[in-house]
C-alpha cells in the first residue's frame, strides 16, 4: 500500500534536489572510510554524497518510491548505497552499535514516534561514534519554506535535550539557527532549524 511519502516521491523529479544538505557537507565533508547510516533519507542526496566521499553507506526509509530513486541516483554516480525499507519509529528498526556515524536530515515523524526515532539514531552508533542531525524547529511554521505544517512534528531545543539526556552522550553542538536552504522545490528560503552533532560515549 502506498503511503504519504510514496505519493510525494512518485515523480521523476528529485523534489529535494540531488545536492547534499549544507549541514551534512559542513560536519561530514571530510569523512572517509566510515560506516554511516542515514534515517529517513528519502531520495538519497546525502547518502550518495557520503558514498562518493568513500564511506560505506546504509539507509533506512519508509518509502519504496524514495528508495528506488535513491538507488537510481547512486547508480548514476557509480556508488553503492545499502537501502532498507523500514519504519524508523519502531523499536530496533536499526541494528545497535553497528555504525560510526548516524544521520537524520529533516526526517520528521509523528509526535508519538519522535522518542523512538531518536533512540534508534543514538543506539545504532558504536561507542565513540557521531550522531548528526538537522531538523526544523517549531518556529519554521512562521517561515513556510519547507517541512511539515504540523507543529507536533517539529522540534524545540528542550525537547531534543530531553531525548538525548536518556543516553550517555557528549553534546558537541546543539543550536537553533536561522539558515537559508535551497534543496529542490520543497525546501527554499529562510528557515529555522535545529542542528546537532553529538558523540556517543558508551
Amino acid at each position: 500500500m502506498m503511503n504519504h511519502w510514496d505519493e510525494k516521491f512518485r515523480t521523476d523529479e528529485y523534489i529535494y534536489g540531488v545536492e547534499p544538505n549544507e549541514w551534512v557537507r559542513t560536519v561530514l565533508g571530510s569523512e572517509q572510510g566510515k560506516r554511516i547510516v542515514l534515517l529517513a533519507e528519502g531520495e538519497g542526496r546525502n547518502a550518495v554524497y557520503l558514498a562518493r566521499l568513500g564511506n560505506q553507506v546504509t539507509t533506512y526509509d519508509f518509502s519504496k518510491e524514495g528508495i528506488e530513486k535513491m538507488e537510481r541516483l547512486a547508480a548514476s554516480e557509480d556508488v553503492t548505497v545499502d537501502t532498507n525499507l523500514r519504519d524508523i519509529t519502531i523499536k530496533d528498526a536499526v541494528p545497535r552499535e553497528t555504525y560510526d556515524i548516524s544521520v537524520n536530515i529533516f526526517g520528521h515523524v509523528p509526535a508519538e514516534g519522535k522518542l523512538q526515532m531518536f533512540t534508534n539514531l543514538v543506539e545504532c552508533v558504536k561507542p565513540g561514534g557521531l550522531i548528526v542531525f538537522e531538523l526544523y524547529s517549531k518556529e519554521q511554521l512562521e517561515y513556510k519554506t519547507g517541512g511539515p505544517p504540523d507543529m507536533n512534528m517539529l522540534y524545540d531545543l528542550d525537547e531534543i535535550r530531553g531525548y538525548l539526556e536518556r543516553f550517555d552522550v557528549e553534546v558537541i553542538h546543539l543550536e537553533k539557527e536561522v539558515v537559508h536552504r535551497h534543496e529542490g522545490r520543497m525546501h527554499n528560503g529562510k528557515s529555522s532549524v535545529i542542528q546537532g552533532k553529538v558523540r556517543k560515549l558508551k
